[in-house]
């Protein structure tokens, strides 16, 4: 393999895929579980197992939909055919996640939970061959940081999109019956997402590899050289426990804002700017990581997130403005996770090709979702828990202690998290030059 230099035209075409990706990713994150309690009616307890199992089989089907990917060859390359024939009926998956089917108990339950799988079977087949594609369009270190910056500003366009647009649209298309608004937003969504997804297929190409199906390693050998990569362990484990602790920040902020803050008719614009300060912060990111290097930009990330996060714990916050200004802070720290996660990670590629000399591209990607993903599941029944240990009853006044300890989980549980991603990064031992050698020795053995 060379170095493939990439155009700005290819990275933008890359880079937009993300916003189809992040349409749906953020469409479920932002508004599943309303439209389970609030329009079709179940339980919290209900739409949360929905939820949690249908990520969890999202996990599951990802290091499957990996090893299947990157053993592909056609003639449009290993993961564009999946890309393109799979966006179809996640487009279709979308729409009927958001739509309100007239059944009732056992019935109602198990369609919610069929519908929620089905969907997220059509995803894992279009988002497991799009992240591929960073490691098998480009091997050079430096160039898949830019890949990734165009990647991360697609996906944080998709996100404020349908973060500022939603209910908007549900409202628009709805005219007082939200049932419909959602059906219309499922739709809209599904087909903007279609069609960006087709300028991605159209604007990039994937590297030509010989394919020799005796030479294919086993899934024994993969399995074996991602267990012997140990600089892919420190960011799995680093991104890992990030996220899952994150979620405990994301998710209370809402009930924060509303039950402690009194600012409920606010949460727009407090999303909005925590949103757009991570987005605005991506091109710094970006040249701070090409400057001073990957890990370090990690390190200086996660110091900017504990410190946002403590002002944030101490702070007597008394109006909107002292609110924005601390998550501003904070969304910028968050704006650097995305984009030097997925530009350390496909540099773990090349170190367990040159430590084993299999290459695993797709499976490694499938599996670090697999855990990602599990990972959300489980956080996501810890809040459930946490929240009924704390007394949290929607819709009512809560007690001082409730929000006391609202407030403790919101903050405390991200900093051990904070804390420990910044422990593992410090081992992390791929910067550019070393990756260069890397690179180079793999090919003379090539």
């Amino acid at each position: 393999m060379n170095d493939f230099s990439l155009s700005n035209k290819v990275r933008a075409g890359y880079g937009i895929g993300d916003f189809a990706i992040c349409l749906y990713w953020s469409g479920v994150g932002l508004y599943l579980l309303y439209f389970y309690t609030d329009v079709v009616g179940i339980s919290p307890f209900l739409a949360g197992w929905i939820y949690a199992l249908g990520i969890a089989w999202d996990a599951i089907t990802d290091p499957f939909m990996g090893y299947l990917a990157e053993r592909t060859r056609t003639k449009m390359g290993s993961y564009r055919p999946y890309m393109f024939y799979g966006s179809f009926p996640l487009a279709f998956s979308f729409a009927l996640l958001f739509w309100a089917p007239p059944f009732e108990g056992n019935l109602l339950f198990l369609f919610l939970l069929a519908v929620n799988i089905f969907h997220r079977s059509c995803f894992t087949i279009v988002s497991v061959p799009y992240s591929s594609l960073t490691a098998r369009m480009t091997d050079e270190s430096d160039e898949r940081t830019k890949l990734t910056t165009a990647r991360m500003i697609g996906a944080s366009f998709g996100t404020l999109a349908m973060s500022a647009l939603g209910f908007p649209l549900i409202a628009w298309y709805g005219q007082g019956n939200e049932a419909l608004g959602f059906v219309f937003l499922g739709g809209i969504s599904g087909l903007i997402a279609v069609i960006i997804l087709g300028v991605t297929i159209k604007s990039v190409r994937e590297r030509k590899f010989e394919f020799n199906k005796e030479k294919l390693p086993s899934f024994n050998k993969v399995a074996k050289s991602v267990a012997n990569n140990y600089p892919f362990w420190i960011v799995f484990c680093s991104i890992l426990i990030l996220g899952a602790t994150a979620i405990m920040f994301n998710k209370n902020l809402i009930y924060f804002v509303k039950y402690s803050l009194n600012m409920h008719d606010y949460q727009g614009l407090i999303l909005g700017v925590l949103g757009a300060t991570a987005f605005i912060s991506i091109p710094f990111w970006s040249f701070l990581a090409l400057k001073i290097g990957k890990k370090n930009a990690w390190l200086f990330s996660m110091g900017i997130l504990f410190a946002g996060l403590i002002v944030f714990y101490l702070y007597p916050i008394s109006n909107i403005s002292e609110l924005l200004v601390i998550l501003g802070f904070i969304g910028l720290g968050n704006g650097a996770t995305g984009i030097l996660f997925w530009s350390m990670l496909p540099d773990t590629i090349e170190y367990g090709e040159w430590k084993t000399g299999i290459r695993t591209e797709s499976s490694l990607y499938g599996f670090m979702t697999f855990a990602q993903k599990g990972a959300i599941a489980i956080a996501a029944l810890a809040l459930g828990w946490a929240l009924t240990v704390i007394e949290f009853v929607p819709n009512t006044i809560q007690s001082v202690e409730t929000l006391m300890n609202l407030k403790l989980i919101m903050v405390w549980v991200p900093i051990v998290g904070i804390l420990i991603s910044f422990a593992l990064i410090c081992f992390y031992p791929i910067d550019s030059n070393y990756h260069k050698q890397l690179i180079k020795e793999i090919n003379e053995r090539n």
